[in-house]
């Protein structure tokens, strides 16, 4: 009886211990111009890409991003003005076109009082089946989008857990 209870505090101190390490790998970044907030495992990479609204006007989008094997962890955000609209339902199908995708499911959610959307698209990129999950948000006409993409043969309830992690710590800050 003593070598298991000993085997079982070996078991769950070394379960604290990796859950300590994975928590203190992973960093609070706070984005002043984004006004928003997330935890990532490392540090990320920033990029800006313009993109093109259905009317031609230019849009600068803003791409926070982190790889770590074969997990991308993103978060961008873009503006609209009055004279632009945006549509959850144009944003899903661009995306599913983006990437030849298929939709596995969507739901309408929220951020606080701000309306969203949460997708779930299935893919192929060179022969590698990958998941992009992703939650839009709409808030004060800034588009929050936060993705969480991994490859279907990397999929295990640990990733599961920090695409939970990550997305559930996403916070909009007032400007």
């Amino acid at each position: 009886m003593q070598k298991i209870i000993i085997a079982l505090l070996m078991v769950i101190g070394g379960a604290i211990a990796f859950a300590a390490e994975d928590s203190a790998q992973w960093i609070n970044y706070t984005s002043p111009a984004g006004h928003y907030s997330v935890l990532v495992p490392s540090q990320p990479k920033l990029m800006t890409q313009e993109s093109t609204t259905p009317s031609g006007a230019k849009v600068p989008q803003y791409i926070a991003s982190v790889e770590v094997s074969s997990v991308d962890y993103m978060v961008a955000y873009f503006d609209y003005t009055a004279a632009n609209t945006f549509s959850f339902d144009k944003a899903r199908d661009g995306m599913l076109a983006n990437v030849k995708g298929t939709l596995q499911s969507e739901k309408p959610i929220k951020l606080g009082r701000y309306p969203g959307r949460d997708v779930m698209i299935s893919a192929n990129n060179n022969g590698v089946e990958f998941l992009s999950h992703v939650k839009f948000y709409d808030v004060n006409k800034r588009i929050y989008i936060i993705q969480f993409i991994v490859s279907k043969s990397s999929q295990t309830i640990e990733m599961g857990a920090n695409a939970t992690k990550f997305f559930d710590s996403f916070k909009v800050n007032a400007p």
